[in-house]
């Protein structure tokens, strides 16, 4: 096939693939249980979504995919109905489907889907307790011939009636002669007829080319026309029937069950369609504007009622003057217009009032539209669990069958409802939890049997909806997390010392498995030992705006649960403000807001702590916590100081605020790829009065708060300080993002005098200052700094729009290390600057 026709259709052909494949490894593990009538149903359906898939790898010329779909379909050939399938043939298959899986992602990223190992697999598929094909008597050629003569037949007649213009059902024709060729190729495979076997496959294709009618169709009748006199001729060449040869099966009634079937599939096809998930998204986020577009007109309409009831106030303010004057002065023509612009402007009035009255109404209409457009669009993008949780039945299949261990995996919550973002960003993170838990924690058979546990382990994966969120848990029933075994590990690996590990509680150490290049393993195998799963889990469940937590009963078993939201469109924000910014953060993650009094905070081993409800949680400023200089708390001044309680994922933490602003709905947006490290940030949103504001990472700032405290502190020792002093916020915080990008951590001021403040009390390595400030400008500030006597080796770069080289000469008299004009910082001098001025402190 031309390759530009298959990249075209490839991403149509790759979603229906996935779907098949998951139906058809569902099944064959399902022909395992179940009765005998039960058995015979599934295989029956099996079949057919094997033939299907076969059919259009075919027709897309996937050489690969093809043999091996068709290998598969000769094994379930030999499987006889209501009887269990063999053991070996179900390992193949899974196997097999596995191979079709990873060349689909080959395909994906446009290269060639090719089935690595094939051979190996069509020779499994051949064994694997299926009977072989030597067993099996191949038809001979003269009753290959008449039946061949009756396929050909019904061939013709149905090119007949596609080149007939009065066809209504022209996709089931179409289907029913395509169903009618792969009979006859089958047969002529079995049978060793080559030629008649590739003839066929030319009829095949050439009727499914058909379909569109057209001028393609009528190309592709004639070359199927061509194909049928070829056949014909190939057919009746072959020996006349012996009559001692019994009569053979008609092939009538599979090819109208096929054409059945086929009639049934089009006509699902025509209730539903697939659409793009970047047009989804698109359409997506035009409906969030235009909600986001109906909370600002809200507010405008109400502004425009306060103005009409201070327009009404200021006509009863005339209206009384006039009768004022009227007393006073007995009447007159200027009292008599007045009067009458009174009256004009009272009509008017009353017009806007009734048109105010239209608007809202129509408004509110449109407002229920939108939310019944934005409710169906958000159904859209909810699928069910069973896309993440069915294939765990053949990845526990496949481990275990490697691991030699005997496992029952247990699936709940399959019809619970999901964003399909989510979905498709979960795959992989359940599998590493799935696999850890087969190597890592549930025990080989004899260890099981030793400590008084059944020979079978359990393996629990389920989805729980959780009001506006969900949690995936991954239980098992093994030997329970080793906290002496992780903090072992972690010394060993230089992660700490042995006093800082002995330090760390037992959930401490066991959180311990989330960092990234963590393994308890020490050798490489091919399920672990590479340092790589856990990290996945929680960076994935971060970026999802969640949150991963962990539990475990020694001997007894360890259990993993993701905390999720249910969607991941519009979301309820409660804005708060620290200092002079205000900043949006998920309602979802904001377990309550209160007032703390000075005797609620205190330190325990040399950390700040909050005492809510009689329990002691982490206790941080917010505007520390997104990397804002800090501020003076009211506690510190022995007054109320207002806080919230963020918790996800059994992780809470007291962050304090300096105010609620509100609470409104808010549709998140990415900042770019420019900011995607700036980890405490999920991205902005532009709320009701048209302003945009930081929307903060939840997830990652309960993370950050509750790590280990030797790991924070060894993470902040090695990484270096940089103040930003400017007093424009914009090119503030782009020069806090670049240097947060390049691995820095950064703190700001807003002016000379305030960047002094911050320096005294924090230790910083270098200063980035722009030259014209208030109160304290930057050459102020360079010689302040030089001669401080703690700070005068602090090396300054001066970085500014001021570009003559008598101002350069000035920055640099004044002790400036570096002087940097604005336009350069995008072309990577001042990361060059910084860079030579702090060398790598590994």
């Amino acid at each position: 096939m031309d390759p530009r026709v298959l990249r075209s259709l490839w991403p149509i052909f790759a979603a229906e693939t996935r779907e098949q494949l998951q139906t058809i490894g569902t099944a064959v593990l399902g022909l395992e249980q179940g009765s005998a009538e039960q058995v015979s149903e599934q295989l029956t359906a099996l079949k057919r979504e094997v033939h299907s898939l076969k059919g259009s790898a075919a027709s897309l010329g996937l050489s690969d995919i093809e043999q091996l779909v068709h290998a598969i379909e000769d094994g379930l050939a030999h499987c006889a109905p209501g009887q269990t399938p063999p053991k070996g043939l179900v390992e193949s298959t899974l196997r097999s489907l596995s191979a079709i899986e990873s060349a689909l992602n080959h395909g994906d990223t446009g290269e060639l889907p090719v089935i690595e190992g094939l051979g190996a697999l069509l020779a499994s598929l051949g064994r694997g307790g299926v009977v072989q094909a030597a067993a099996v008597q191949p038809k001979a050629p003269a009753h290959f011939r008449r039946e061949g003569l009756q396929t050909l037949e019904k061939l013709e007649t149905s090119l007949r009636r596609l080149c007939s213009p009065d066809l209504e059902d022209r996709p089931g024709a179409v289907w029913e002669a395509v169903g009618l060729a792969e009979l006859l190729k089958a047969a002529a495979q079995t049978a060793g007829m080559s030629a008649v076997e590739t003839l066929a496959s030319s009829v095949r294709s050439g009727f499914a080319r058909m379909e569109e009618g057209g001028v393609g169709a009528s190309v592709a009748a004639s070359e199927v026309t061509g194909s049928l006199v070829e056949l014909r001729g190939a057919l009746e060449s072959l020996a006349e029937e012996s009559p001692a040869e019994p009569a053979a099966a008609p092939a009538e009634p599979v090819a109208t069950t096929r054409s059945a079937a086929g009639r049934r599939q089009q006509q699902d096809m025509d209730r539903a369609v697939r659409i793009s998930v970047r047009t989804l998204d698109s359409l997506a986020l035009q409906v969030e504007q235009l909600a986001a577009g109906r909370a600002q007109q809200l507010r405008r309409a109400e502004a425009h009622r306060e103005l009409l009831e201070q327009t009404h106030q200021a006509l009863l303010q005339l209206e009384r003057t006039a009768q004022q004057l009227a007393l006073s002065s007995g009447g007159g023509g200027a009292l008599e217009s007045l009067r009458s612009g009174v009256g004009m402007v009272r009509g008017v009035q009353k017009r806007l009032v009734q048109l105010s009255k239209d608007v809202h109404r129509e408004g509110e209409q449109l407002a229920m539209v939108a939310q019944v457009v934005r409710d169906d669009l958000r159904d859209l993008r909810m699928v069910p669990a069973s896309q993440i949780l069915e294939p765990l039945k053949r990845t526990v299949r496949e481990l275990c069958a490697r691991l030699g261990k005997d496992v029952e995996l247990v699936l709940a919550g399959g019809d619970v409802r999901i964003d399909r973002r989510i979905v498709d960003v979960l795959k992989d993170p359940l599998q590493h939890l799935v696999r850890n838990a087969l190597d890592h924690g549930i025990e080989a058979t004899s260890e099981r049997l030793a400590a008084g546990k059944s020979a079978r382990g359990q393996l629990e994966v389920r989805v729980e909806p959780r009001g506006t969120r969900l949690a995936v848990v991954v239980e098992d029933d093994g030997a329970g997390l080793s906290p002496e075994n992780v903090r072992a590990v972690a010394v060993r690996r230089g992660l700490l010392t042995d006093a800082e590990a002995a330090k760390l509680t037992e959930m401490q150490a066991a959180r311990l498995v989330f960092e990234p290049g963590f393994s308890t393993r020490d050798h490489v195998t091919e399920t672990s030992g590479r340092g790589v799963g856990l990290d996945v889990v929680q960076s994935t469940a971060t970026r999802l705006q969640g949150a991963v937590d962990i539990s475990f009963e020694k001997g007894k078993g360890t259990r993993f649960t993701i905390d999720l939201p249910l969607i991941l469109a519009g979301a309820l924000g409660l804005l708060v403000r620290s200092g002079t910014a205000v900043v949006a953060i998920p309602s979802d993650a904001v377990e309550r807001v209160l007032r703390l009094a000075p005797s609620d905070v205190g330190t325990v081993a040399g950390h700040v702590v909050a005492c809510v409800e009689d329990e002691q949680l982490p206790f941080h400023a917010l505007s520390e916590a997104i990397g804002m200089p800090r501020l003076p708390l009211a506690l510190e001044s022995g007054k109320p100081q207002t806080a919230m309680v963020l918790a996800l994922g059994g992780v809470r933490a007291v962050f304090a605020i300096d105010a609620v602003v509100g609470q409104q709905e808010i549709v998140v947006r990415s900042l770019g790829r420019h900011l995607q490290s700036v980890s405490h940030l999920a991205g902005a949103a532009v709320l009701d009065d048209g302003s945009v504001v930081p929307v903060l990472n939840a997830p990652e700032l309960l993370r950050a708060a509750a790590a280990p405290v030797v790991l924070r502190a060894v993470a902040e020792v090695r990484r270096q300080h940089i103040l930003v002093c400017d007093d424009a916020l914009t090119t503030r915080f782009a020069i806090k993002s670049l240097l947060e990008i390049a691995g820095y951590s950064v703190v700001t001021a807003g002016d000379g005098e305030e960047a002094l403040s911050i320096l005294e009390r924090t230790p910083c390595q270098l200063v980035v200052s722009d030259w014209q400030m208030p109160r304290l400008d930057g050459i102020g500030l360079t010689r302040r700094i030089r001669a401080h006597p703690k700070l005068s080796r602090t090396p300054v770069i001066l970085c500014t729009s001021l570009d003559s080289p008598q101002e350069r000469a000035a920055g640099l008299e004044a002790g400036a290390d570096g002087y940097l004009v604005k336009r350069e910082v995008e072309r990577g001098k001042l990361l060059d600057l910084v860079r030579q001025l702090l060398p790598s402190s590994s």
